[in-house]
């Protein structure tokens, strides 16, 4: 596995902690949601909420399987989102999603640089 770290960058002071709450939910969620599948990602994500690998400011430097672990966390959010009859004002949710579609990006652009596609 490659050690390239990959940046990115909040531009809104919600992003980054809003990034740590998504992990510790789904943290929370683990034991019955089975967010993750392995403890590589459960290790990830246990660093990244309470280790201060997720800053508030500045870029936020990560590997490929920190990215996976964001990635799946992110979806794992979204989709409770959705299902969820409260909804969140217009523009945190705009902040939300513009750092959550960076870290997507970013996981693609990671296993691409590694020969792996996908859809």
């Amino acid at each position: 596995m490659s050690a390239d770290l990959f940046a990115i960058r909040p531009k809104w002071t919600v992003q980054a902690p809003h990034l740590r709450c998504t992990l510790r939910r789904a943290l929370a969620a683990q034991p019955e949601q089975r967010v993750w599948s392995g403890t590589e990602h459960i290790n990830n994500a246990g660093a990244l909420a309470y280790g201060g690998e997720l800053p508030d400011s500045g870029p936020l430097y990560l590997d490929r399987s920190q990215l996976r672990t964001l990635k799946i966390a992110i979806e794992w959010r979204r989709a409770k989102r959705e299902a969820s009859p409260q909804k969140v004002a217009p523009d945190i949710l705009e902040h939300w999603t513009e750092i959550e579609d960076e870290v997507i990006e970013a996981y693609r652009a990671a296993c691409h640089k590694e020969g792996l596609y996908w859809m």
